[in-house]
């Protein structure tokens, strides 16, 4: 069940498992490395999905800016919209 995932950063990020991201219309492949994921990260400032390592890596440089928060808001909105997450 795709699930909110808090983090250090702030950031807005929620994990789905491979028919979440099928159910959205992805392919559940990692935007980082392009394998398929069984499990993976979508990150809504990015309006991308990354495996457990890509992510990881990610969070670790991820800077977050405040001209970027009306737009992950949006995407984190409409993905939970989509996924039926209340």
């Amino acid at each position: 069940m795709a699930k909110i995932v808090t983090n250090k950063k702030g950031f807005k990020i929620i994990k789905l498992d491979y028919n979440e991201f099928l159910s959205t219309g992805g392919l559940s492949i990692c935007d980082g490395c392009c394998k398929l994921m069984s499990e993976g990260y979508h990150i809504p400032v990015l309006n991308s999905s990354y495996c457990e390592k890509d992510y990881q890596e990610w969070l670790e440089r991820a800077i977050r800016y405040d001209e970027d928060l009306s737009y992950e808001e949006m995407k984190f909105k409409q993905m939970k919209i989509n996924l039926n997450i209340k």
